[in-house]
């Protein structure tokens, strides 16, 4: 506001000056063209004669300046009072500077309280395993690192083991060995994006709040839009989660029914063996 009244006022100013200077050069034209058709007898009556014409000049100029300088400080004056009541409407009635300040208190107040809180709570380490390997596991799982996918794969193998070898198991028993390490493997990594996406909402919370204490007047609904954003972004990767959620839980359903496949299938080997040994 401040900006666009001095904008106004030197532009006013602007004219006003231009349009004195126009009247000053042709009142100073005027004076040396009587004094050069002047005939030569007055122009010979000396420097006291001189500096009489300056004068009334000089005074010419001041009556006609005198006037003009009154409309420019009395058109500047009615300027200003219009743009501080305008600045005043915005300041007081539009955007209320004291309601602002208090709400960017609030949001202050807010981060000192909940911000090391909520960023403690998930740096919490909860991790319990004791033994080299599970502990190698449970590091990686829980480090928040989409990178190190490879690695994840080759602890969880020397944590529990390796798919047993055909001589060593049946066809079936190796089938569901290998599509369990692959559902889990699946939803750990599944797990680990996650933890990285809860990351980066945390870091692009955090900077819609800052952005909150310093925020212009009218750009409270940019902030807005922004956390709604941040806010669908973050469902999205909870339905990912619960359909990882789902999956393994139709996988675990798929492995109980092979299990019965698998013990109805031994049940009639069983069967035709017993009937095989009673007829020798």
């Amino acid at each position: 506001m401040k900006l666009l009244s001095l904008f106004f006022t030197n532009l006013l100013a602007f004219f006003l000056v231009t349009r004195v200077r126009r009247v000053v050069a042709l009142t100073v034209v005027g004076a040396v063209a009587l004094t050069m058709v002047a005939p030569p007898a007055k122009a010979q009556l000396g420097i006291p004669a001189i500096i009489a014409a300056a004068a009334a000049v000089v005074t010419m100029i001041n009556n006609v300046i005198g006037g003009l300088l009154n409309a420019v400080r009395g058109t500047i004056g009615s300027i200003n009072g219009v743009l501080t009541q305008f600045q005043n409407l915005w300041q007081q009635v539009v955007y209320p500077l004291q309601l602002i300040n208090q709400a960017r208190a609030l949001v202050s107040s807010m981060i000192a309280q909940f911000r090391g809180v909520l960023t403690g709570l998930l740096r919490l380490s909860v991790s319990s395993a004791q033994l080299p390997n599970p502990v190698a596991l449970e590091g990686i799982i829980r480090d928040r690192s989409t990178g190190d996918f490879g690695q994840l794969t080759n602890v969880y193998v020397q944590t529990y083991r390796a798919i047993p070898q055909p001589a060593d198991a049946h066809p079936m028993e190796r089938d569901l060995a290998d599509i369990d390490d692959a559902m889990a493997l699946a939803n750990l990594k599944t797990l680990k994006a996650s933890d990285a996406m809860v990351d980066q909402m945390m870091a692009a919370s955090n900077v819609i709040e800052d952005e909150g204490v310093n925020m212009a007047p009218g750009s409270a609904p940019y902030l807005a839009g922004a956390g709604i954003i941040a806010s669908v972004k973050s469902q999205a990767m909870m339905e990912r989660m619960i359909a990882a959620a789902i999956r393994q839980e139709a996988a675990r359903v798929a492995h109980d029914n092979t299990v019965r496949k698998r013990n109805a299938m031994f049940g009639a080997q069983l069967r035709t063996n017993v009937q095989t040994m009673f007829k020798k």
